[in-house]
């Protein structure tokens, strides 16, 4: 009997190939840097040779924006559905909070290769990461303006608030230690509460 072997699906195939690479390659650039990693790094960590890279990507630089833009899309469509949501400016903040912290703990290529590498990136290589990072701020300045004109956070500076509360929550990726004594749970619970209930406390105002 003859066993017909079932059809690969080479669309799906390149696409985990895609991912794999842009998985290793984010490794690389976060330990050795932009200029610091070569092509060939990228197809040794992947096990490809080296030419077939560049049937998935045209360039190094392609494939750094896209490790960019990959690692901030997926909070930025979380925050678009929490601004949605029929619930107080206070809670959004909160989940917004919640959701930002989860994100820096565990996919954070992004924000740490910005930081990182800002300083020797070119404009064009940051374009697209800079405007979907501006909608994603733009979230939080619109519930904390949503809060002060229902009355709930007092008229405080919205832009210094919003990039005071990021910039608290972004420090997690200078400590934070998956193989710590403490579950990720436990340090969002204790984050949240930190800021939200200790630190904003004369700035958020429940009724």
């Amino acid at each position: 009997m003859n066993l017909k072997k079932a059809p690969v699906n080479t669309e799906d195939t390149g696409k985990n190939k895609r991912d794999e690479i842009l998985q290793e390659a984010g490794k690389l650039f976060r330990r050795k840097g932009f200029n610091g990693t070569s092509m060939q790094d990228i197809a040794s960590e992947v096990g490809i040779l080296k030419g077939s890279i560049y049937y998935y990507f045209n360039s190094k630089n392609e494939i750094f924006q896209e490790v960019l833009n990959r690692g901030i899309s997926p909070i930025l469509k979380k925050a678009e559905l929490v601004m949605g949501k029929n619930i107080s400016p206070s809670d959004k903040m909160r989940e917004l909070i919640r959701d930002h912290i989860y994100y820096i703990m565990h996919n954070n290529y992004s924000l740490v290769l910005f930081f990182q590498e800002k300083e020797n990136l070119s404009a064009e290589q940051t374009k697209d990461y800079i405007e979907s990072r501006n909608r994603y701020e733009k979230i939080f300045k619109d519930v904390m303006r949503e809060g002060i004109n229902q009355g709930v956070f007092p008229r405080v500076n919205v832009s210094f608030t919003v990039f005071a509360i990021l910039g608290m929550c972004n420090w997690i990726i200078q400590w934070y230690n998956p193989r710590g004594p403490r579950s990720h749970e436990e340090i969002i619970d204790h984050m949240v509460y930190l800021i939200c209930d200790l630190m904003l406390n004369n700035l958020i105002v429940e009724h």
